[in-house]
């Protein structure tokens, strides 16, 4: 997978911001194995709007929504928030992350909020954080001690995490990052986690579960050699005639979410559910790398078709 593929010399390759808006119109059919699927002129990201999504919030009272406000008073306990001397609810929809949730905020006696969590349509904690001030810097736990605490936390707090915790510390905040990446059928999904922000005297700061709809898994699953063939044929007519080469660095079957990288009927669409895909990261050489380190491709793991990626100047 590390072979380098250079094609034909000729003119300076596009312009940075071509490359990112498409990288080239002569992008030919895309084939493997039989799959198919045909690739368009670049997207004009630059020029295109995001759809019309909106942020609406409605009130919650306590009288009329006792189940959301009882799970909240039962998170913030086993979180070790302080309690508010009142508080607040709202239910969200988030148009924009395409997300909608129930929020409850304890406040103090000038109405200020002193913690927050956010809970899914399931009634999973979502989100948790308080706004107090950390402790001073004399008090420390270590890595094992943050991960332990987190982990009970998240236990007391009805959330799961499967795999072994990854404590980082942080250099911000001070204490520690503990996350739990998210896997399913045994493949990572990309941006998905749960980390919990310890504070070094062994105190949690923050909760935070990020989690995405994951569509079936495909029937039939291409094939490694048949997504490499996928992702040159791509690359070959993008590079084609501009003094530029690749290598494919690595390739790893992992959950997406489809993009509008590199197909503009995309742009403005509503977030659609995660699916399995190999994830090829190519390194350009020649004239391309002048202006871009990394390109990431999406090739469906179903269909074979490129679904998104991304690009790193």
């Amino acid at each position: 997978m590390s072979a380098v593929r250079t094609v034909a010399k000729a003119k300076p390759f596009l312009a940075v911001a071509a490359v990112i808006l498409g990288l080239a119109a002569t992008a030919g059919p895309l084939t493997a194995a039989g799959f198919s699927r045909d690739v368009s002129g670049p997207p004009d990201v630059l020029s295109s709007r995001i759809g019309q999504a909106t942020v609406t919030d409605t009130v919650l009272y306590a009288d009329d929504s006792p189940d959301v406000f009882a799970r909240a008073r039962a998170a913030r306990d086993a979180l070790g928030f302080p309690a508010g001397a009142a508080r607040s609810g709202r239910h969200v929809k988030d148009g924009l992350r395409n997300a909608e949730y129930d929020e409850v905020a304890d406040l103090d006696s000038a109405g200020r909020p002193i913690s927050l969590t956010q809970f899914d349509g399931r009634g999973r904690l979502v989100t948790a954080v308080r706004f107090d001030l950390p402790p001073g810097l004399s008090a420390k736990v270590t890595s094992d001690q943050a991960s332990k605490a987190a982990e009970a936390v998240l236990g007391r707090s009805g959330l799961t995490p499967a795999g072994k915790a990854d404590a980082e510390p942080n250099p911000v905040a001070g204490g520690w990052d503990v996350h739990w990446p998210r896997t399913e059928g045994g493949f990572l999904v990309r941006g998905d986690e749960t980390t919990v922000h310890v504070w070094q005297d062994g105190r949690i700061h923050s909760v935070a579960r990020v989690e995405h709809q994951l569509s079936s898994l495909p029937s039939r699953r291409l094939g490694q050699a048949d997504a490499q063939d996928v992702v040159r044929h791509q690359f070959d007519a993008w590079f084609a005639g501009r003094g530029s080469g690749y290598a494919v660095a690595n390739m790893n079957l992992e959950w997406v979410e489809p993009n509008a990288a590199f197909d503009p009927s995309k742009i403005g669409a509503t977030p659609a559910s995660y699916r399995l895909a190999w994830v090829a990261n190519v390194m350009p050489s020649g004239a391309a790398a002048e202006v871009l380190r990394q390109i990431t491709l999406y090739v469906d793991a179903g269909d074979g078709t490129v679904i998104g990626g991304d690009v790193v100047e």
